[in-house]
C-alpha cells in the first residue's frame, strides 16, 4: 500500500443570502447575507482568495402562482449571467456553473441579487439563496 500526502487544491463554500417578504418589480437588487432573524444590511462578503463560482440555489417558502423571480450571483455588484437561475412556481431551484465561467479575485465582493416581475405574487413569501465558491487555496 502507498500512502500519498495530498492537499486540496480548493475549498467549497456557501455563502447564504436572503430576503424577507420578496416583493415584486424588484430589478437588480443586491439581497443581503442571511444572519439573524432580520436581514442583514451586509451585501456581500470580500473573497480572501481567487476562486469560482460553482453553483447558486436558492428555496423560497412557498410557491408563486404568477410572475418570476430570477437569482443569481455577483461580484463586485455586478451580476455573473452564467450563474442566473429563475424560479417561477417551484419553491427549489438551482444551478451548476461550469467549471472557469464566472471567476473572481481575491479581494473581489462576491454577492447575490434578485429581480422580480410585476406579476411576481409570492410577495409575502420568504426567500434563502446560497451562492458556491470554489476558492483557490495554493500555496497556503
Amino acid at each position: 500500500m502507498t500512502i500519498i500526502r495530498q492537499t486540496s487544491k480548493g475549498q467549497l463554500v456557501g455563502i447564504t443570502f436572503g430576503q424577507h417578504a420578496v416583493a415584486a418589480s424588484q430589478t437588480d437588487v443586491q439581497i443581503p447575507i442571511a444572519i439573524g432573524e432580520k436581514d442583514a444590511a451586509v451585501d456581500g462578503i470580500v473573497a480572501p482568495w481567487s476562486g469560482q463560482i460553482v453553483a447558486v440555489a436558492a428555496s423560497t417558502s412557498a410557491a408563486a402562482t404568477a410572475g418570476s423571480l430570477t437569482v443569481g450571483a455577483t461580484v463586485g455588484g455586478t451580476e455573473d449571467a452564467d450563474t442566473r437561475l429563475t424560479i417561477t412556481t417551484e419553491t427549489n431551484k438551482s444551478i451548476v456553473v461550469p467549471r472557469g465561467k464566472a471567476r473572481f479575485s481575491a479581494g473581489d465582493r462576491i454577492g447575490c441579487e434578485i429581480t422580480t416581475t410585476a406579476a411576481w405574487d409570492a410577495t409575502t413569501e420568504h426567500l434563502a439563496a446560497i451562492v458556491y465558491v470554489l476558492f483557490d487555496v495554493d500555496g497556503i
